[in-house]
């Protein structure tokens, strides 16, 4: 019965003395782990302002893009990027607000033009400076998928 014991005790001691490297074995492995995970902090750019004829050169490279597209696709987006509306004598015209300004399109059906104007409040029928005239764009161009 004193063997028992014995064996008892050393088998209670040696359990314990496992649990206990175990332990130290996970801490040391959280720790390294912590070590490298460390990520490097990211910078702030700061952007630059436009000058004044940059500025200028970009609205009006906007607005040719504007008076480029087809009428198609712009009736596509109207409600999300454009709003329509048809003027008698002018014929269908399209706003389009940007970051920088404010663009009117006026696509004539009478004689086919499209002109994009500046949009301004106090002037007739809010036609601002012209900045686009070109022959209108009813519809996309078909894609070629054969020649690709």
């Amino acid at each position: 019965m004193l063997t028992f014991i014995v064996i008892g005790t050393v088998g209670v001691y040696f359990v314990q003395n496992n649990q206990n490297v175990s332990k130290n074995d996970n801490t040391k492995i959280a720790k390294i782990t912590k070590k490298t995970s460390k990520t490097p902090k990211k910078e702030k750019t700061v952007t630059e302002k436009r000058t004044p004829e940059e500025e200028q050169t970009f609205i009006d490279r906007a607005a040719q893009a504007f008076g480029q597209q087809d009428s198609q696709t712009i009736q596509k987006y109207v409600g999300s990027m454009y709003s329509s509306a048809y003027i008698d004598g002018l014929g269908m015209t399209y706003t389009w607000k940007t970051t920088d300004a404010k663009y009117i399109r006026v696509d004539n059906t009478d004689n086919g033009i499209t002109s994009v104007y500046l949009y301004d409040d106090n002037a007739e029928n809010h036609l601002g400076k012209n900045l686009y005239q070109g022959e209108t764009i009813k519809q996309m161009a078909p894609r070629d998928t054969y020649n690709q």
